[in-house]
This record gives C-alpha cells, structure tokens and sequence, in this order.
C-alpha cells in the first residue's frame, strides 16, 4: 500500500506541474516564464545532470540549459539534431556527427504540423524502485511539447495581429496616398498630362503633382521619400504642403526656393528620411520651361529632334541643412514635346536574367511615340514593365507621369 501510494504521489506530483504550467499559458505569461518553468521541472523532477532545449524563432538557438559546457553549445541542429524524428537514446548509436551530443543520452524532437519546433537534449534521468526511466522520459517530452507548443502558438498569435496592424496601416497610408495625387490631369490647348501607378505591396512614398498657378503658369512635380507606410505617406503630405506653398510664391532665385524646401524637409524629418524630387515650371507666354532635378532619376525629354535627360539641379533633399550646389535646367519649348518622369522603382525592376529596366527602353519607347497621346505611352509601358518583368514581383513602387507640352505648331 506505500508503494502504492508513493507512486500516486509522484504522478500527482507531474499533474500539478502541468497544471501549473497550464495556469501560466492561460495567464499568457511571456516565453522567459515558460522556459523557467520548464527549466526546474527538468532540473528537479527528472533530476539530470544536465539538458538542453534548442529552440526555433527565425533561427535555432538555446532556449534554456543546465550545465552545459561550451563544448555542447556548438551542436549544429540541421546538421546534428534533424536526423532525429522520434525520441532516441544516443549512447545506443556507435558514432556522433558532434562530439556534443556525446554528452547527452537522450534526444526528444518536438514537431508541429510536421515543423521541427524544439530539440531536448538531456543526460538519463535518475530513477528510483518506485518509477521507471520510460515513465520520465515520456513525462518529459509531454512537458516539453506542451510548453513549446504554447510559445508557438503565442508567436503565430503576436505575428497574425503584428499582420493585422501592418495592413491596417498600410491601408491607411493608401488612403493617404489617393487623397494627395490630383483628382483631374491637365488635357487642353497647352499640356495633357497622364500618370501611371503600379504599387508594391508596401505603400511607399511615391508622389506626383500638378497644378495651375495663375493663368500662364503650371508646376509639375514627381517626388519619392524614402521609407514605407503610414509614415512616409505622413511626410508626403506635409511635403505636398509645403511644396504647395512655395511655388505661390516669387522667390528671387531658385536657389533661394529650394533652399527653403530642403530646411523644412530637414526639420520634419530630422535627418532621419530623405526625399528626391523633380519639379517643373512652365510659362505659356515665354515658352520656357524651367526646373530643378534633387537627387530624382532624371526624366526623359522627347521631341522630334531627339532625346534629353532632365538632370540639373541639386541633391536630395533632407540630408544637409544647405544644399551645398544648386543648378537650375532651363529648356525653350518649340515643339510638342513629352517628357516621361518616373520613381526608382521603374529602373530598378529586374527580369528573370538579372537586366534593368534601362533608361533607354524608355527613351526608345518615346522616340517611337512621339504623336500618341500620353496615355498610350503609358499603357504601352506598362504593357512593357509586365512583360519585362514575367514572374517577379515589384521591388518598390513604380510611378510614372507624362506630359506633353504643346509646340507652336501641334
């Protein structure tokens, strides 16, 4: 009867410990608590000399040990640990691939849906008349996957929700985005103008922009500020702002407007983002277009003369607190003239053989279109970029606006 009852003990004894680590699951007590848990019921209930939990999450790693020298540390889990599908007594095999796992007589893998999630390696546990070594190895493989089932689930759980607000996010700075490109492009006597957006699945910080300043001119402006989400279409917004602003105004110099937008790009940002930007300005009466290149992939200029890169100006804006060199583009328009302007995300696209998008597709693609309407062009590039492109997917945002500016002669 006190064998009996001693036996009764010792299981009552492992349900309680279950029932406690259950209690802390529930709690959603945090990964270093389960593990503690876990810890000193290997160290005090199987009483081994020493164990050790390799663990899955993002990468293999000790997620908890007793006693365990450097030696040990060095186990290799792909390569030492993932021939194990079921619980194995080492001392039984004549050889280890790690002169580790010789320290170590026994291997419990943890698998979820067929996923390798945890390895326990530990020394035989101490066994006494009243208990047998099968009971407590079974005991604690029933521990080891509860607990790290629970950290699994917890992991998926905190991931599904970091996804959720990750798209809430992302829907919102597409909000944001939509509400700042202008509802109705240009088409009349002077400019048409069409754009084209092909998103990533981060909403970037792509921005274009037209708008009429007085009745002979117009400003046309492409921009990219660096990073994704909520906060880079937040700084798009105020950038919209304050561009806005500035134009209406007659600065002595473009020097002197640009300088302007750099120091309020720099104080919103801090240093910390940077934007490249292209800005035209056209007069209907002088026939001058004029404009300013930051940092921007230069936009092609096509007429019937030939190609030309839009390329002077400054460097990004939002990194110096004065731009140490700014040149201002001057171009007289005579004839119908197009020019392509385009983010990064064009360029850097890459096909299945490693090739990018060249500037001299798209100057290619131009010259052969130059009596289309603009938004031909744009859907024959976009026909372009999905051909190009096949299978891959879209590294960054890829947005694209064409203007043609009326000549003397349309």
């Amino acid at each position: 009867m006190s064998i009996l009852s001693e036996q009764l003990k010792l299981k009552q004894l492992e349900l309680d410990t279950l029932l406690d680590i259950t209690i802390a699951i529930n709690s959603n007590e945090p990964a270093a608590v389960l593990y503690e848990i876990f810890s000193n019921t290997i160290i005090r209930q199987l009483h081994v000399e020493r164990f050790m939990l390799l663990a899955f999450d993002m990468e293999w790693s000790v997620a908890a040990e007793h006693n365990v020298a450097d030696l040990e540390m060095e186990i290799d889990v792909e390569h030492d640990l993932m021939p194990f599908h079921d619980i194995t007594m080492l001392q039984e095999l004549n050889a280890f691939n790690n002169k580790g796992l010789s320290s170590f007589d026994i291997v419990i893998p943890v698998y979820h849906k067929e996923q390798a999630l945890a390895y326990l390696l530990l020394t035989e546990p101490r066994v006494d008349s009243l208990d047998d070594i099968s009971n407590k190895i079974k005991f604690a493989k029933t521990v080891t996957n509860i607990v790290m089932v629970a950290i699994e689930n917890k992991r998926l759980f905190n991931r599904e929700k970091r996804q959720e607000a990750m798209q809430r996010e992302l829907e919102l700075a597409a909000q944001v985005q939509s509400m700042l490109i202008p509802d109705k492009l240009p088409k009349n006597d002077n400019v048409e103008l069409d754009a084209l957006y092909l998103p990533h699945i981060n909403v970037g910080g792509d921005y274009y922009d037209f708008m009429y300043l007085n009745e002979e001119e117009f400003f046309f402006c492409i921009a990219d500020i660096s990073g994704k989400g909520i906060g880079a279409a937040l700084l798009m917004a105020n950038f919209q702002g304050q561009l806005r602003e500035l134009v209406k105004k007659n600065h002595p110099t473009i020097d002197e407007f640009i300088q302007e937008l750099n120091t309020g790009v720099l104080h919103n940002t801090r240093g910390e983002k940077f934007i490249t930007m292209f800005l035209g300005k056209y007069n209907t009466q002088t026939r001058i277009l004029k404009y300013i290149n930051a940092g921007h992939n230069p936009p092609v200029l096509a007429t019937k003369k030939g190609l030309r890169m839009l390329d002077s100006g400054c460097t990004i804006l939002g990194m110096f607190e004065r731009l140490p060199s700014v040149r201002m583009g001057q171009v007289p328009i005579v004839d119908d003239t197009t020019i392509l302007c385009y983010t990064d995300g064009l360029t850097d696209l890459e096909s299945d053989d490693g090739e990018t998008f060249s500037t001299d597709t798209i100057g290619n693609l131009l010259a052969a279109n130059l009596k289309e309407p603009v938004e031909e062009i744009n859907r024959k590039l976009a026909a372009g970029i999905m051909r190009f492109r096949n299978e891959n997917g879209f590294g960054d945002d890829i947005t694209v606006m064409t203007l043609r500016i009326k000549g003397r002669t349309n």
